[in-house]
C-alpha cells in the first residue's frame, strides 16, 4: 500500500512538472533564433527543394524545423521519382516479356533445353570415363 502511494505520488509530481502552464518549449527554441549550422548535404536538400535559391544565400544557421521540412519534401520528391521509375521498369519487362513470347520464348523452354544440354553433357563425360 505505501509503495502504491510513492509512485502515484512521484508520477503526479512528474506530470505537474512535464505540464507547466505557459508557452510551449518549441515556441521557446523558436524565439531563440536558428542554432542548428547545416551540413553540406543539407545545404543541398535545402536548394532542391527552393527554400534557398543557391548554396551561397543559406544562412550560416537555420532553424531545425526548415532542415526538417525541407527533408520531409525531398523523402516526397525522391519517393515519386521512385515511383515513375517502377513504373516504367514494370511496363518495359511486360514488352520485353511480351516480344519474348511473340518469339516462342518461354522459361519452360529454356529449362527443357537446359536439362537436355545438361544430360548431354553428363553422358560425354560417363563416355569419356569409361572409354
Amino acid at each position: 500500500m505505501n509503495n502504491f502511494l510513492i509512485r502515484s505520488s512521484l508520477c503526479t509530481l512528474r506530470r505537474r512538472h512535464m505540464c507547466t502552464p505557459g508557452a510551449p518549449q518549441s515556441a521557446n527554441r523558436a524565439s531563440a533564433g536558428p542554432r542548428y549550422k547545416p551540413s553540406e548535404f543539407q545545404k543541398f536538400i535545402l536548394v532542391w527543394t527552393k527554400k534557398f535559391k543557391s548554396k551561397a544565400e543559406i544562412p550560416q544557421f537555420v532553424s531545425p524545423e526548415l532542415i526538417e521540412r525541407s527533408r520531409s519534401q525531398a523523402r516526397i520528391k525522391i519517393a515519386n521519382i521512385l515511383i515513375i521509375l517502377t513504373g516504367l521498369a514494370s511496363f518495359g519487362a511486360v514488352l520485353s516479356g511480351r516480344a519474348a513470347a511473340k518469339r516462342g520464348e518461354s522459361v519452360h523452354q529454356m529449362n527443357l533445353d537446359w536439362h537436355k544440354k545438361y544430360e548431354e553433357d553428363y553422358k560425354k563425360k560417363q563416355d569419356a570415363d569409361q572409354g
